[in-house]
């Protein structure tokens, strides 16, 4: 049995961690480190008065995310994703979250609908206050809450494995005033899943993901 120092210790490591995962993403997020940009271990290790032992730590915890790229005898740089594998990602999305769409308007609950609208609202508000690190992840987050909440895991599993990338093409090409426009269909989505038109719904998310694909693709 592990006794209470220890599961302290877990804990207090854990807490690190997350910290510095949050921290590098959203120097990502927010276009403080760019793609193909080293990370600095040595000024994130300072900020936060630790070794570089927790934060090689984070980094690979970053590359299986998928934004993070650990390059033997040399700092970690933050991925960049080439257009034609942009394109085959929104070609993926379109299938996927068409679907999610679908069969989420035909059994939403009133829960369902509170969870997008809050997420919605979170992601327009970011936007417009011109914090674009909150913005596209908030946008990520509503996409994925429409995956997990259609049901099936499968969908969901698809998009969380996709999503660090969705999010870095969405950094790489589309910018505040772009995503602005675009995000502005959300609550035509959710009005289509909250009135129970699975033909509406997936119509309006098909049109959503084809500008991100245009977007991506030079």
């Amino acid at each position: 049995m592990t006794n209470s120092s220890e599961s302290l210790i877990s804990l207090e490591r854990k807490s690190l961690t997350d910290q510095l995962f949050t921290h590098i993403k959203k120097m990502i997020l927010s276009q403080e480190l760019k793609c193909g940009e080293s990370i600095p271990e040595e000024k994130i290790a300072k900020l936060f008065g630790v070794s570089r032992t927790p934060i090689r730590e984070t980094l690979r915890n970053l590359e299986k995310y998928g934004l993070v790229k650990i390059n033997p005898r040399s700092q970690a740089t933050v991925i960049e994703i080439a257009p034609e594998e942009a394109h085959y990602i929104g070609e993926v999305r379109s299938v996927v979250e068409t679907l999610a769409a679908r069969i989420l308007a035909i059994k939403a609950q009133d829960e369902d609908i509170k969870s997008l609208e809050k997420l919605a609202k979170k992601c327009i508000s970011a936007a417009k206050s011109g914090n674009s690190g909150e913005a596209f992840e908030a946008d990520g987050l509503f996409h994925l809450e429409i995956a997990k909440r259609c049901g099936n895991p499968y969908i969901y599993s698809i998009m969380k494995n996709l999503e660090a990338k969705i999010q870095l093409i969405r950094i790489m090409n589309c910018s505040l005033k772009i995503m602005i426009r675009d995000i502005k269909i959300h609550s035509q989505i959710i009005n289509a899943i909250a009135d129970h038109e699975p033909d509406t719904a997936s119509a309006l998310m098909q049109n959503h993901i084809g500008d991100f694909i245009q977007h991506a693709t030079p």
